[in-house]
């Protein structure tokens, strides 16, 4: 691992059962490398080393316990990788300066036997391009031959056509991503430029950029750049046969305005690709009885599993902000302020999960090196501060293994934090895979 900076889980619900896989994108943020790449780290091993040192043995089974933090143990990353060296590998290679990684579960069901098919997607900042891999269980695949470990081809780095609908290029800094499975596209955020880009990703065919909005925000008064950041879907799948047009609302917010605008994406009845339609805005302008007015620099936007409530973190003032996002009568979503809490500076990303004790927030603070942990019920408060590592970045979350996963960006590990609540080291971190590189 070298500069992480994207996580995801593979989900539990797949048919069959999942493979226990955690995927991690590399940035290469100092260029050490020829490329950044995609990791796959088995979590089967992961648990079972975790459950070894924190029994009654306390067996640490070759790696060695954090000199600060005595119920850390610190392993070396190869350990957990997919697959050794004597296999084949597991893993592909990207562009560099990747920013995030989100993952469309494709996975079907023979006779209980699962047909497992994941296509991940990461925005890499140094083309600009989307990079877009399959994993099969077994490895990761984004050329057309069979060499391990390969660069993606051509075919699988999306940059915009050179047309007429889309100009030369990409635009730069391409951000955040939200992958839909049920429907079958992903949603990338661009930082400098306030543009949305739509790539339709059908289970039966190849990723392909759709559809691209430019200036979505306003601009800063004083650079006049415009920047789109977070994005997050609320689910609405379409029913089997049903007509198509029925897709998530996606909702995407800024860097330099101070409001949330919603797009749904809809697929024509031809074969034509499908395209974005801009949808209603909210602003961030007040917060229940906290007074957190015309909040601006929107790093991350996550929904709650069901979908009723909205999440998001800001940096100018440092917050994170609840949404009603149920149903109104009108039959749209409310987007109504709930609650807000005051967090860290330099708030970075968050997931939410259910570990069993009700829904929680995590948020990974950049500067500090801690994750804040958010119980949004009421007006929201926090619950409790974690110390995790130099720059902690993205955060995923498995509520059945009860754990989260962070990538220390600045120091090239993952942090594994037990949120089991009955647990005696719930909300410690009782795992880092990776040996922490000197400042």
């Amino acid at each position: 691992m070298f500069f992480p900076s994207g996580l995801v889980v593979a989900p539990a619900e797949t048919p069959g059962g999942a493979p226990n896989v955690l995927f991690v994108a590399n940035a290469n943020s100092e260029l050490r490398y020829d490329s950044g790449s995609i990791n796959v780290i088995d979590l089967t091993k992961v648990e079972a080393a975790i459950d070894d040192w924190t029994g009654p043995n306390k067996n640490a089974n070759g790696c060695t316990p954090d000199v600060d933090h005595r119920e850390t143990l610190v392993c070396d990353s190869r350990r957990f990788m997919k697959l050794t060296v004597l296999e084949q590998s597991a893993a592909v290679r990207i562009g560099n300066f990747s920013t995030d990684i989100a993952l469309q579960d494709f996975t079907t069901s023979t006779t209980g036997v699962p047909v497992v098919h994941f296509r991940l997607f990461v925005p890499t900042r140094g083309d600009p391009s989307v990079a877009w891999a399959d994993y099969n269980g077994d490895r990761l695949s984004c050329t057309g031959g069979s060499d391990s470990f390969a660069l993606c081809d051509d075919a699988h780095r999306l940059q915009t056509p050179s047309d007429a609908l889309f100009g030369d290029v990409i635009p730069d800094e391409p951000f955040d991503v939200f992958a839909d499975s049920a429907n079958g596209f992903a949603i990338v955020t661009h930082l400098t430029n306030g543009a949305v880009a739509l790539i339709d990703s059908p289970a039966d065919g190849n990723a392909q950029l759709a559809d691209l909005r430019l200036n979505v925000f306003a601009p800063d008064p004083g650079t006049g750049l415009r920047g789109a950041t977070g994005v997050a879907g609320r689910l609405q799948p379409r029913p089997p046969g049903g007509p198509p047009g029925v897709d998530d609302i996606v909702y995407v917010g800024s860097r330099t305005d101070n409001r949330i605008q919603t797009f749904t994406v809809t697929q024509p009845p031809s074969d034509s690709p499908p395209y974005l339609v801009p949808g209603n805005f909210f602003f961030l302008d007040s917060v229940g009885n906290n007074g957190v007015g015309n909040s601006v620099d929107t790093r991350g936007l996550r929904m709650s599993p069901d979908g009723n409530r909205m999440y998001a973190i800001n940096r100018r003032p440092p917050s994170v902000q609840v949404f009603d996002t149920t149903t109104g009568p009108d039959g749209l979503p409310r987007n109504r302020a709930t609650g807000a809490s005051d967090i860290c500076p330099e708030a970075s990303n968050l997931a939410v999960a259910d570990n069993g004790n009700g829904e929680r927030v995590y948020i990974t603070c950049f500067q500090d090196g801690t994750v804040y942990v958010v119980d949004p019920r009421g007006t929201s408060q926090v619950e409790d501060i974690i110390t995790v590592g130099r720059g902690p970045f993205a955060i995923a979350a498995s509520p059945v293994l009860k754990k989260l996963f962070i990538s220390n960006f600045l120091e090239d590990t993952i942090a594994v934090v037990d949120v089991d609540p009955a647990s005696a080291t719930k909300d410690r971190v009782v795992l880092r895979i990776g040996i922490p590189r000197a400042p």
